[in-house]
């Protein structure tokens, strides 16, 4: 009985890990770090996490995650309330849909398509900005840091590969 409690416990544990080690990863992310201008440049880690869970696990990471994970980026990096929210939302439900499509594919089109969300999330983002502060924003920070979060992707995709092969692999097994 013990034993079953245990397995249960720790099944629950493992199943809330995509979101844990998103939440761990923004965090991160947001750490001050002491160079000039890297928060306007800081990599995207929540858009990489929601991408790459929405494509290999979507079961356990849901919509209501994508939205918590962009509140606390919002929070954290101090960012108008609901704008990663509501990228994050977009981005999963976008590759949710499109799930199929990814399934077999080589990573060069993983990475691709990655490519593509990330600009097309870092202009609705600097667009709602621009809105919100009526005023144009030069886009270059934005451009700069669409070019490192592509650019990070592949290293982060690796991590959270590893993650979900360590950690959720044994749920499978387990049933």
């Amino acid at each position: 009985m013990i034993n079953t409690a245990m397995q249960r416990l720790d099944r629950s544990v493992r199943l809330m890990g995509p979101f844990v080690v998103s939440i761990i990863l923004v965090m991160l992310s947001a750490l001050p770090v002491y160079v000039p201008g890297y928060g306007q440049i800081a990599v995207e880690v929540g858009l990489v996490t929601v991408f790459y869970w929405a494509i290999y696990r979507p079961d356990l990471f849901p919509v209501v995650a994508a939205f918590a994970l962009g509140l606390w980026q919002d929070i954290l990096v101090g960012s108008p309330i609901g704008l990663h929210a509501l990228t994050l939302l977009l981005v999963n439900w976008a590759i949710v849909s499109q799930r199929t499509f990814f399934h077999g594919k080589a990573f060069g089109v993983i990475w691709w398509s990655f490519s593509l969300v990330a600009v097309v999330a870092a202009v609705l983002s600097w667009t709602v900005v621009c809105v919100l502060n009526m005023t144009f924003i030069s886009p270059v920070a934005v451009l700069f840091q669409t070019l490192l979060t592509i650019g990070a992707f592949p290293f982060m995709a690796w991590f959270l590969a590893r993650v979900q092969h360590a950690i959720l692999r044994p749920i499978d097994t387990d049933v």
